[in-house]
């Protein structure tokens, strides 16, 4: 195998393994291709428990890596790790980011983009909002993150297709299972624009446990994050807890008091979340747009469709790009010297990415605007 597909593969068995992501970082950082897989003695030089060591052998000795790798290519999807210009760099402020992700479809994970989650059991009037948030973003060129799940997180990617907009759905199973079932259709549309995304090995079923897990890879992979509805003991409680706990902007739809299903986002206002008091109000703060969608929580009136489609970024506009996203407030020379790209090729990069409104220059340093 070339360079690539070498750390790869090492990637795809240290994440079905569930070893910590740091054994990655390390592997990369001290070893070159030619040096993976050369015994055993090569895991425990990397410091993998003997728990990891005996996993990692029996998927070696039976050959399980060559089998996934053919499963992916199958299914026409692709392991991207953190040696991927594709793998979001903001997932890195997770605690425990994933050494990879299992990726089917086209779209850039890594542009801006807002979650947009809440309760399976949600009301009329949160599914609504769902949709109209999600409608809005959409016009406004930003990605819609959510987990394919019933109830807020269906709303949310139906309302980022009905404008053509971009969304990816984060499973909590592999890839390559439907679940749930009826949404079969949904995830064959999202596929046309978006993405689907799971940390999970092919084939891997729902168990319940592994929701609340991938809820922190909605986060990791969000600018922001939207809880519709939820009540007090919600799965979305725990993706805004996550997102809080990284500091990640978390915004919530206040509800009636008197509502169950209400509790836990009204709850949020109180621990740090925004409150969305309108669609619109919501759209300029987040994007300096002042575009009108005439859009509200009771009634949605069509507007003119704004017709953007998502920048499409050279390999070296992700390499400065995913710079600024993990820390902002640089000069062209830090860019110059963290990038590796000659500086007449950086200064390019900075005016095109400006351009798209990806990052912003502010007297002389620049930043990710999401």
């Amino acid at each position: 195998m070339n360079k690539i597909n070498e750390f790869t593969k090492a990637g795809i068995l240290l994440n079905a393994v569930r070893a910590p992501y740091g054994i990655f970082e390390k592997l990369c950082a001290e070893f070159e291709p030619d040096e993976l897989f050369k015994g055993e003695s090569f895991w425990k030089i990397l410091g993998l428990n003997k728990n990891h060591q005996e996993k990692l052998s029996n998927l070696i000795s039976g050959n399980w890596a060559e089998k996934e790798i053919s499963k992916i290519e199958k299914f026409d999807a692709r392991f991207i790790t953190a040696k991927d210009l594709d793998y979001p760099a903001k997932l890195k402020d997770l605690s425990n980011p994933p050494i990879g992700l299992y990726v089917k479809g086209n779209a850039n994970i890594s542009l801006p983009s807002v979650a947009v989650v809440g309760t399976r059991k949600c009301s009329d009037y949160a599914r609504t909002t769902a949709v109209n948030l999600a409608k809005a973003l959409a016009r406004n060129n930003i990605t819609v993150i959510s987990g394919g799940a019933r109830g807020i997180d269906t709303a949310g990617h139906r309302g980022c297709l009905e404008e053509n907009g971009v969304t990816a759905a984060v499973f909590g199973t592999g890839i390559d299972r439907v679940y749930p079932a009826e949404n079969r259709d949904l995830f064959a549309r999202i596929l046309e624009r978006g993405a689907l995304i799971s940390e999970y090995p092919m084939g891997t079923g729902g168990e319940a446990w592994r929701f609340p897990e991938r809820n922190r890879i909605i986060v990791g992979i969000a600018s922001r994050v939207v809880v519709v509805e939820s009540p007090e003991g919600g799965g979305a409680m725990l993706t805004a807890h996550a997102a809080l706990d990284i500091k990640r902007e978390v915004w919530t739809v206040p509800g009636r008091i008197t509502d169950e299903v209400c509790r836990g986002t009204n709850k949020l206002l109180n621990e740090g979340a925004k409150a969305i008091v309108s669609v619109n109000d919501f759209i300029e703060k987040i994007s300096g747009t002042h575009e009108q969608f005439n859009l509200n929580f009771d009634e949605y009136s069509e507007a003119p469709k704004i017709q953007k489609s998502a920048p499409v970024l050279s390999d070296e506009e992700k390499i400065v790009y995913s710079i600024l996203q993990r820390q902002g407030g640089k000069l062209a020379d830090e860019i110059f010297v963290e990038s590796g790209l000659d500086f007449v090729t950086v200064q390019g990069v900075l005016m095109n990415l400006e351009a798209e409104g990806l990052i912003m220059n502010s007297s002389g340093r620049f930043s990710a605007t999401a």
